[in-house]
């Protein structure tokens, strides 16, 4: 939040205003108690000018912040009115520290105008409701300060507790509103079926109280700015790179997000191939494989520009090249939310007002989950998982591409809507192509949530008539699942593990041949797998008759040792 300018302010009094005339919802001027003369001069200055010293604090605390000039007669012009101050800046924060709940170090700095000593508490905006030592709250309201009632008191301790930058009062008013971006508004409104294109007709002050953006005292807020006024500097960079690491081409936006939005989508849609691979289906359709799902990326485009932190100064940026597309945006996860839980944590948006305000336009949905639609998206058109890196001060999403898994993609394509869009029934036919089974640790990582979650989640998938998945037979090793044979014989080459197992079998039957014996060891050593991916080569191989274990020897563990079956004789 801008503060006003303390030394344009002070120069004025210089050239003879008064300083009461300068004083700003962020700015206020006071004389040090100790310096005042005759019958005014109060019995205790020390307590008198600790009180207004605390007053100051926490009405400037309760509002949007400010600065305290200590050491001027607000009412005097000129050079007369530096009075000066005498006062310890030590004792008046270790006081202030004190009368204050919660408790505000505040900074204060002694500076020299006029000829005189000043000191200029600057004051932070609260984190919560601030009161004095008895409990009293006080609030900037334009240069005075009035108490706030109980209402007005929880109002704020909820918002502060709650804080969405957006809801807060814009230094703008409303009149800035860029008249294009109310043209797209307009026509946003009246594209819609139900009641919210009747606003599409109501004049801009109208509009902008039926999105919630004026408040009360007609003050435009700053999610109206960030929708409909064109910002001070750039909010998008756009790179496009001819290949991995080659110099990219910029192209760098500056516009309210109302038309930024959609212009980021329709940059990025431009760059994207639409038919890199085609899959073709029963009865004669055939469907069109994207280098990177067109959903995904608009989720994840739409997801950095509205959960973004505003209070940031840094672009969003859009770097993308054939083989890799990042979308990254200042600001880390909203408060609650971890990387191991983005697919299961239903978390308040960090910008709530802004988020509103969109979806009245139909712009995003309240209720959705980009992250699982970006999950889901690009799984369903045979692409990598997207990848997610977050730290304290951004989020970067990342999508890879390659030649599309057109067996996955194709076998996808044949289930029903409800499968198709089930973000748990796309990660699990990923992770049991690449392997055999899918444990219930790996079901609760895959899926991020609880162990008890995944267990009834992969049961849901494994039931009714379109039934997936089915549990494994040997419950000695845990709860897990695998594909039904029906499904794995669908997904056809998709089932990786499956190819590999065939591979296997004639480097494994030289191996028996030449040794008399096999383990699992043995087997991931040849061919570079897990245990999982091994025993399932070794039970497929029992499967077939080629091996059985070694009946003197454990039946159990990692030690078991396989032997060949010896060919029955015929008389």
């Amino acid at each position: 939040m801008k503060l006003d300018s303390l030394g344009d302010a002070l120069q004025q009094v210089i050239d003879g205003a008064t300083a009461d005339s300068l004083e700003s919802e962020t700015l206020d001027f006071k004389r040090d108690p100790h310096t005042v003369t005759g019958r005014g001069a109060p019995g205790n200055p020390q307590a008198r000018l600790i009180e207004e010293l605390v007053d100051a604090v926490v009405c400037f605390a309760n509002a949007r912040g400010g600065r305290v000039v200590l050491g001027v007669d607000d009412r005097t012009p000129g050079q007369d009115a530096f009075i000066g101050t005498q006062a310890d800046p030590a004792v008046l924060r270790n006081r202030i520290y004190g009368n204050t709940r919660p408790q505000l170090t505040v900074p204060i700095e002694e500076i020299e105008f006029g000829g005189a000593r000043l000191l200029v508490i600057t004051v932070p905006e609260g984190l919560d409701l601030v009161t004095d030592s008895k409990g009293k709250a006080l609030s900037r309201r334009g240069t005075s300060c009035a108490p706030l009632t109980e209402d007005a008191r929880r109002a704020l301790a909820h918002e502060r507790r709650n804080p969405d930058l957006t809801a807060r009062p814009s230094d703008r008013p409303w009149k800035d509103v860029a008249p294009s971006a109310m043209r797209q508004t307009r026509h946003l409104l009246s594209q819609l079926v139900d009641l919210r294109n009747q606003m599409a007709d109501l004049d801009d002050a109208s509009l902008l109280r039926a999105l919630n953006l004026i408040d009360r005292d007609d003050r435009l807020l700053i999610a109206g700015e960030i929708l409909f006024c064109t910002p001070e500097q750039d909010m998008l960079d756009i790179l496009t790179r001819p290949a991995a690491g080659a110099e990219p081409s910029v192209r760098r936006l500056r516009e309210p997000l109302v038309l930024l939005l959609p212009h980021a989508l329709d940059s990025v849609r431009a760059t994207i191939d639409p038919e890199v691979a085609h899959v073709a289906l029963a009865g004669g359709q055939e469907i069109a494989l994207p280098d990177f799902s067109p959903i995904a990326v608009d989720e994840a485009v739409t997801n950095a520009l509205v959960h973004r932190d505003y209070s940031r100064p840094e672009r969003v940026v859009i770097d993308h090249s054939p083989n890799a597309l990042r979308v990254w945006s200042p600001g880390g996860l909203p408060f609650g939310v971890t990387e191991d839980r983005l697919l299961s944590t239903v978390s308040t948006p960090r910008n709530a007002t802004l988020m509103s305000a969109m979806q009245q336009l139909g712009l995003a949905e309240r209720a959705s989950r980009g992250i699982d639609r970006m999950f889901r998206e690009q799984v369903r058109v045979g692409q990598q998982v997207p990848g997610i890196r977050a730290d304290e001060y951004s989020v970067e999403i990342y999508f890879t591409s390659g030649a599309p898994n057109r067996a996955f993609a194709g076998y996808v394509a044949t289930l029903p809507r409800n499968l198709r869009e089930n973000v748990d029934a796309m990660l699990s036919l990923v992770h049991l192509c690449q392997r055999p089974t899918l444990t219930l640790a790996d079901a609760a990582r895959l899926l991020q949530v609880s162990d008890i979650e995944a267990r009834d989640r992969l049961d849901a998938l494994g039931a009714g008539t379109d039934a997936l998945v089915e549990r494994d037979g040997d419950a000695r090793r845990g709860v897990r699942w695998r594909l039904r044979p029906s499904v794995a014989s669908a997904l056809g080459t998709a089932v990786q593990h499956r190819a590999r197992a065939s591979s296997a079998r004639p480097r494994v039957e030289a191996h028996l041949k030449e040794y008399g014996w096999i383990t699992n060891k043995t087997i991931r050593n040849m061919f570079d797998l897990d245990v999982q991916q091994a025993t399932q080569i070794l039970n497929e191989l029992r499967a077939a008759n080629v091996v059985i274990k070694d009946p003197d020897g454990p039946q159990r563990g990692p030690s078991i040792r396989w032997l060949p079956v010896k060919p029955s004789k015929h008389r």
